[in-house]
């Protein structure tokens, strides 16, 4: 089986796959894919959870002085163990400002392949596509 038509395969009579069903039936089928899919090391699980807890901390709780997040996690500094730096910094930087908007970009178009089915957010989708086309013209012009 793979993990797709395991988790399906919970689906309630409500049509919900619910999480905590899918950890208790994990933890009753350790030969599982979604148990090989789970931390079971409790050590490791509580770290990672307190981890968790601290990002949506950083989130929530470092705003500017007008209430808005002041913080971003760039992709590039994740894969580099890194943190949440400072939205004024990266808004005053042309390298850094590229990759949050890049980044931005991508998340947009992960939200239009969730909602696309939704017909009345097509104007948002196209002005994104407008967006990111003269984002791509503007980079590839500097790169030139």
């Amino acid at each position: 089986m793979t993990i797709e038509t395991e988790l399906v395969a919970l689906t309630d009579d409500e049509g919900f796959i619910k999480p905590r069903t899918v950890v208790e039936w994990a933890r009753n089928n350790p030969d599982s894919e979604v148990y090989k899919h789970l931390e079971w090391d409790d050590v490791k699980a509580a770290e990672a959870h307190r981890i968790d807890q601290a990002r949506r901390l950083i989130v929530i709780h470092v705003r500017s002085e007008e209430g808005e997040r002041a913080t971003i996690s760039l992709v590039q500094d994740r894969n580099s163990n890194g943190g949440y730096r400072h939205m004024g910094a990266v808004m005053s930087n042309a390298q850094l400002r590229l990759m949050a908007l890049r980044q931005a970009l991508r998340e947009l178009r992960r939200f239009e392949q969730r909602y696309r089915h939704l017909q009345e957010l097509g104007r948002i989708f196209e002005e994104a596509a407008r967006v990111e086309a003269e984002a791509t013209a503007a980079n590839t012009t500097a790169a030139a």
